[in-house]
């Protein structure tokens, strides 16, 4: 129990002092607003009491706070008139209510700056982390905290703001009581006291709550993102129905939290009525009974009370619900953390653009994705990729290919051993540089939902209508996509449903040509594609010998037909390559062996 409030505590620290610092000035300047609301109040509770002496109830001998107020109001040269009183009230509320307005407004920039602050910071983490790290990270925990979690922070941290208000308010109320009678304002701060004392469990809870629902919230986003991934296999299946249970299990759980969520509330709610009814009975004991207090300031500190118990119940809840958003916020620590540890090495640098000139040399390079593994992926793998030319690189399934294009294009980093570019190691000083003069090809081709020139544009935004129909040209999609009803307009679908998958993995080409790279990379492109489409992929990398580099990562032995030089993978090692006439012609070698009759028609 003391672990738990120790951590809720430093919870409550870090994220009120992230706020503040972060609102700096405008914190100050809601402050000094939220103290002018609070004398305001006080100001306009005060001016009842002219108001009582003015239609017969008041002191007879005005004392006190009484007299205090005769006195600013005839140095002000006002007349003791019911008129000039409720003008003077009016203007009074109006201030009110235009500060009112001015704090909520600004409460509310606050509050919705500090969120934008959070998702863009934690978003550029992300953007900005090592691929090996990104994919130890569940795909719904990073959309549930970046939209979820910082919708329940934005609510919260708008409610701190209210609560500091209302707690303002309420200290000037009570200092006003004060000045009325000390006796029955501390039996009204007592009672109240004893109310809180006897609701703390209840934030307890509250906060239990928060962490039951932003786990089931979790758990839920988890099921949605996986049937949108699954949603075709889960549909070919007939396996709607699982998803749906889990789906709808889950939903229930949310909706049992909520209810008991709310039933905290309530309960809060609940005392405290019951409580103003009995501390009501013991005020006026005590006012009436006890110190005979004057009828006008009996009645000033009956509608103080009045007020007073609903503002008190009102900070009780706003801090549930606070306590109920903690949990969400410990969650976005937490990944934002997990982010920045995971943060990609990659310098600012004067270089534009990489001119590879010589050739891309793996030296002795090693690597494992879990380094408790006894066997690693790539294994003191050796590899030379000539400039300008086409390199296929084949193997079975798992060999280490897709690794091996990984570190390519400096998404990994070896364990050992160097990954050269002429010359000069791949590192953060020349990663960005590298990326953005290169291109990729993934197995899957990602279209956004857009139309087909968006989806292009993606990869030079700047591109001319010419430079577009030369890369569709040049990945032999051109005549599909004139074909096409609106041509460059036409909307693809999300993540390209509307077209084949051929078409699909055409445009990526193309997609990929537009930005004229140094490198053309390619893994495993035609693995999904029936022959014909391979074919169509295959006669455009041809026609591209000798433009650019270009490397292929295949399982097909077809791949080879458009290749200057094979390289054979196995187990993580290059256990074989060489020009494709003189492999496929030597019935030792491995590339015969795997590409069986293909190779031997070739030879």
């Amino acid at each position: 129990m003391k672990k738990l409030l120790e951590i809720r505590s430093g919870i409550v620290s870090a994220y009120l002092s992230d706020v503040f610092q972060h609102a700096g000035m405008k914190a100050f300047m809601s402050i000094a607003v939220l103290i002018t609301l609070g004398l305001t109040e006080g100001v306009g509770l005060l001016m009842l009491i002219p108001f009582l002496q003015l239609i017969g109830i008041g002191d007879s001998a005005p004392s006190g706070v009484t007299a205090l107020i005769g006195n600013v109001w005839k140095g002000a040269g006002l007349p003791m008139t019911l008129p000039a009183v409720l003008g003077v009230y009016a203007v009074i509320v109006t201030l009110y209510a235009l500060t009112q307005r001015f704090s909520t407004l600004l409460n509310s920039r606050i509050a919705h700056s500090y969120t934008r602050k959070i998702r863009n910071k934690l978003f550029s983490e992300l953007a900005r982390m090592e691929w090996l790290h990104f994919t130890k990270i569940k795909t719904s925990d990073i959309n549930h905290v970046l939209t979820a979690n910082l919708n329940t922070i934005d609510n919260g941290t708008y409610s701190v703001f209210l609560l500091i208000s209302t707690i303002f308010v309420v200290a000037v109320n009570i200092g006003v009581a004060f000045t009325l009678s000390a006796p029955m304002t501390l039996v009204a701060l007592g009672s109240s006291a004893g109310l809180l004392l006897v609701l703390k469990p209840l934030n307890k809870q509250s906060y239990n709550m928060g962490e039951e629902w932003r786990s089931t919230m979790g758990a839920l986003f988890g099921v949605l993102m996986e049937h949108l991934g699954a949603m075709k296999l889960a549909k070919s299946f007939g396996a709607e129905s699982k998803h749906i249970d889990n789906f709808c299990s889950l939903s229930r759980q949310l909706e049992g939290q909520a209810n008991r969520f709310a039933g905290i509330l309530a309960a809060t709610q609940m005392f405290y009525d019951i409580g103003a009814v009995v501390i009501l009975g013991l005020f006026f004991y005590v006012a009436v009974g006890v110190l005979e207090l004057p009828a006008a300031k009996l009645l000033i500190m009956i509608f103080l009370f009045a007020r007073l118990v609903p503002q008190f119940s009102w900070i009780q809840r706003t801090w549930q619900n606070i306590l109920n958003m903690l949990p969400a916020y410990k969650a976005v620590m937490d990944l934002s953390y997990v982010f920045s540890e995971g943060r990609e090495d990659v310098r600012d640098s004067q270089q534009t653009k990489v001119e590879l000139k010589s050739d891309i040399k793996f030296q002795d390079v090693k690597f494992q994705y879990d380094k408790t593994e006894k066997r690693p992926i790539l294994n003191q793998l050796n590899l030379t990729i000539s400039a300008g030319r086409t390199t296929v690189i084949v193997g079975p399934s798992g060999g280490g290919k897709s690794t091996l294009a990984d570190m390519i294009m400096g998404l990994l980093k070896p364990d050992s051993g160097s990954v050269l570019l002429d010359g000069k190691p791949l590192d953060g000083d020349t990663i960005q540089a590298w990326r953005e003069s290169s291109a990729y090809v993934p197995q899957e081709s990602l279209l956004f939902h857009n139309t087909i020139r968006e989806n292009l544009l993606w990869a030079k935004p700047d591109a001319s209508e010419e430079e577009i129909w030369e890369a569709l040209r040049l990945a032999s999609a051109d005549e599909f996509i004139a074909k096409a009803p609106e041509g460059l307009d036409t909307m693809v679908g999300d993540r390209g449903v509307r077209m084949s998958g051929g078409e699909r993995q055409r445009l990526a080409l193309a997609r990929a040509l537009l930005r004229k790279p140094t490198l053309l990379l390619l893994d495993e492109a035609t693995s999904q594609l029936d022959k014909e489409n391979e074919r169509r992929i295959i006669d455009a990398l041809e026609a591209l010998r000798g433009r650019m580099t270009v490397v292929f990562i295949s399982h097909r032995m077809s791949a080879a037909k458009c290749a200057d030089r094979v390289v054979v993978i196995d187990r993580g090692r290059v256990v074989e390559e060489g020009e494709v006439e003189a492999l496929a012609r030597n019935r030792n070698s491995r590339f015969y062996e795997m590409s069986g009759s293909m190779s031997r028609s070739a030879a």
